[in-house]
């Protein structure tokens, strides 16, 4: 039998008869072991616990988390259940406008991350000029007078198109920028995905910086107490006071483009994979005031925290089910602190063909090199999901933050 598509059920193509006296009592003991078995999911609910396992696509159009009860004190969010605007976008790659106006939210003005953690300045060794074929790399110096580079891929005419949607991509440790060709699809899909609704500014421009390469291991694996240490942790996510010279060169490169007039101001997220998605997540927060939203890939929480009234910018999380780098269970405990906190998180949990997987792997099915290879595998078919929910988020400047004025008390919010 074929097997039903992605959200949607299979139906009954007889009508049953009505049941006996016997079958009537087995239906009624079946109902009631049915509601015990209920009562125990709930016990132990995942964000996708509640979503039927033969309708796969509510797995990424609900919220996380929604309506689950956290062991570790998450909430359920006020808009459990909504479906992201982006999710409701045409598929198609060249016309994918969202199907109604994007959520644009105002910027938070000053820091609302405390500072935390100690800057990273053990370097291992200076990374070169990185090759990025057909792509501009642009340089700068940080604030310890390491040189820098970051490789921006643009489509072409982005002059005539201009100001188009940015994308700041962190990549993961032990990679460089050049991974936005080797182990994405963006430059093809940054041609021609329309992330603004308007024909006249399609495609969008990645911008890759390069990260470091430090002596001293990530926080992460001093948690987990492993001997060998990777020797390139990417970005410095550790450290979220000022002084922070990823964020800072990272905030240069993004300048160099705007004072080109090439990006879309409202239109600015951050991407990020393993722990460059800790770096992707840290960058949002901390510049709240620049980037719309962000997404992760293989990553749980950051070491930074949030401290603002209003809640931190929008995630999408996708994660495999089966990850020996940050498990399943650790990516969800993240997704229901956000849900505290009343974020608007959307998340894909993956199996290892890059389909929806209801569940976290069961341990005894998720073996350490089986987790390792998925960690390490981007999700290339599923980039279409997280373009759909950058689509659905804007921020509130310029035009746009007259429309927010009464949200924000009054004042007009000042963009960075």
């Amino acid at each position: 039998m074929p097997r039903p598509r992605p959200g949607l059920r299979a139906r009954r193509t007889t009508t049953p008869a009505p049941p006996g006296p016997r079958r009537g009592r087995a239906l009624l003991a079946g109902a009631a072991l049915a509601g015990a078995a209920a009562w125990i999911a709930a016990a132990c609910s995942t964000p996708s616990s509640g979503v039927d396992g033969g309708d796969l696509l509510g797995v990424f159009e609900r919220d996380a988390g929604a309506g689950a009860a956290a062991a570790d004190g998450g909430q359920p969010r006020a808009a459990a259940g909504r479906q992201d605007a982006g999710a409701r976008a045409a598929s198609s790659t060249t016309a994918a406008q969202p199907a109604k106006p994007p959520e644009a939210r105002p910027p938070s003005e000053g820091s609302c991350v405390p500072e935390q953690g100690r800057p990273g300045r053990e370097l291992r060794k200076t990374l070169g000029r990185p090759p990025c074929r057909g792509a501009q790399v642009l340089e700068a110096r940080d604030a310890e007078g390491s040189p820098r580079y970051a490789c921006v891929i643009a489509p072409s005419g982005v002059e005539t198109r201009a100001p188009l949607p940015l994308i700041v991509f962190f990549h993961a440790d032990g990679d460089d920028p050049t991974s936005v060709d080797k182990e994405t699809g963006l430059r093809k899909l940054g041609a021609t995905w329309n992330l603004t609704g308007d024909p006249a500014h399609a495609g969008f421009i990645v911008l890759a910086p390069q990260g470091r390469a430090f002596k001293s291991p990530t926080q992460a694996e001093r948690e987990r107490g492993t001997k060998t240490y990777t020797a390139v942790a990417p970005f410095d996510a550790e450290f979220t006071g000022d002084g922070n010279v990823d964020v800072a060169t990272a905030d240069a490169f993004v300048d160099q483009l705007l004072q080109q007039k090439l990006v879309d101001r409202r239109r600015i997220y951050a991407l990020g994979a393993s722990y460059g998605g800790h770096m992707a997540a840290t960058y949002a927060m901390m510049r709240a005031d620049r980037v719309a939203a962000f997404a992760t890939f293989g990553s749980d929480a950051p070491p930074a925290s949030w401290a603002c009234p209003g809640p931190p910018p929008p995630a999408m999380a996708m994660y495999r089910a089966c990850d020996d780098v940050f498990p399943c269970e650790s990516v969800e405990r993240w997704l229901r602190a956000r849900d505290a906190l009343t974020a608007h998180t959307s998340f894909l949990r993956l199996d290892e063909a890059n389909r929806d997987e209801p569940h976290c792997a069961l341990r005894n099915r998720c073996s350490a090199k089986k987790g390792a290879i998925n960690h390490a595998r981007w999700p290339k078919s599923r980039e279409t999901d997280l373009l759909r929910f950058f689509a659905g988020h804007t921020l509130a400047i310029g035009a746009d933050a007259a429309s927010t004025t009464a949200e924000t008390g009054g004042r007009t919010p000042n963009p960075r």
